[in-house]
C-alpha cells in the first residue's frame, strides 16, 4: 500500500517535481502535497464504495466537478448550472454538494 500511495504521489500529484530554493518552501510543498494525497486517497474510497472505480478516476470525478463554478453575487453566493451527469456521480456517492 506504500508503494501505491508513493506512486500516485509520484505520478498523480506530481508531487516530486521540486524546485525550491529555502527549507520553508520545500516544507510547505510538502505538506500541501501530503494533504492532496490525503484527499485523492478519501476520493478513491468512495468511489470503491460505491463500486464506481471501474467507470471514473479520482483524477476524472474531480475534472468533471471542476465545471462546476461558484460566484459572488452581492452578499451571497451563486452555482453555475451543474452538469446532470455530476449531479448524478455526487448522488451515487452519497456526497450532497450540490443544492437540488
Amino acid at each position: 500500500m506504500v508503494e501505491k500511495h508513493f506512486d500516485t504521489f509520484k505520478n498523480e500529484l506530481r508531487a516530486d517535481k521540486i524546485y525550491l530554493r529555502s527549507n520553508e518552501a520545500l516544507f510547505g510543498h510538502i505538506f500541501v502535497s501530503f494533504i492532496c494525497l490525503y484527499i485523492y486517497c478519501a476520493i478513491l474510497n468512495r468511489l470503491k464504495a460505491a463500486k464506481l472505480l471501474t467507470q471514473i478516476s479520482p483524477h476524472d470525478l474531480l475534472t468533471k466537478f471542476s465545471k462546476v463554478y461558484a460566484y459572488q453575487v452581492g452578499e451571497g453566493t451563486e452555482l453555475s448550472e451543474v452538469p446532470k451527469r455530476v449531479r448524478d456521480l455526487s448522488r451515487k456517492l452519497n456526497y450532497p454538494i450540490f443544492p437540488n
